[in-house]
């Protein structure tokens, strides 16, 4: 599923590797005021929702479940890229929900690899006499990144902390807008629009302590 597991397991020279190695993680739990079974029967119909939730990215459709993401511009140290990469999704049973990066061959010659997994479990806490659905999320993302030449010149430990830097605000900041997004547009499309959602738990950053939901 990703072409980061595809590389050999060894860890790279870092005076010579000219790839920097990008790991964050985040997960959250937020509670809603439905059924399970409505949400979960919301997110089967990615195909309907993706476009708008997923914005400011740009959502190509690739076929059945499978999508192109187009990133906004980010980086720093004068580099910058605009990447995309494509994902999957499918459910697994008792109302889990998975993401994964793709691997396309039209993507290999690109200057980094991407690997992001995510998982959404939900869970029934209450039913009378409010139904309460509470939504496990985990994300771990792994970004390798070809350094060009000036920034090789570079010390890598700056370029590794300005690297992981932007990746932590771009995670946080997207993960934040996709959890609004997803309550919000879940809430309208059963014509609950004036519903509120309850965010209990946010663990931001250390990949070590990011465990996937199963």
């Amino acid at each position: 599923m990703s072409i980061v597991n595809s590389r050999p397991a060894a860890a790279p020279d870092p005076s010579t590797d000219p790839y920097v190695h990008l790991v964050t993680g985040r997960q959250g739990e937020v509670d809603l005021e439905t059924p399970v079974e409505d949400l979960a029967k919301y997110l089967r119909h990615h195909h309907e929702w993706i476009h708008r939730c997923f914005k400011p990215l740009t959502v190509q459709p690739l076929g059945g479940a499978d999508y192109r993401l187009q990133f906004f511009r980010i980086g720093g140290l004068g580099f910058e890229l605009e990447p995309h990469f494509a994902i999957t999704i499918w459910e697994e049973p008792q109302h889990c929900f998975r993401l994964a990066s793709l691997d396309l061959p039209e993507d290999q010659s690109l200057p980094y690899r991407v690997d992001c997994q995510a998982t959404f479990r939900i869970e029934q806490l209450a039913l009378d006499p409010t139904p309460i659905a509470r939504v496990y999320w985990g994300l771990l993302l792994k970004i390798d990144i070809e350094l060009p030449g000036f920034l090789q010149v570079l010390s890598r430990s700056l370029v590794q902390k300005v690297g992981i830097k932007v990746v932590n605000q771009v995670t946080r900041s997207m993960s934040d807008r996709l959890t609004h997004n997803v309550c919000t547009d879940f809430y309208r499309s059963v014509g609950k629009a004036d519903r509120r959602y309850h965010i209990t738990n946010v663990l931001d950053g250390d990949p070590g302590q990011t465990r996937i939901p199963s």
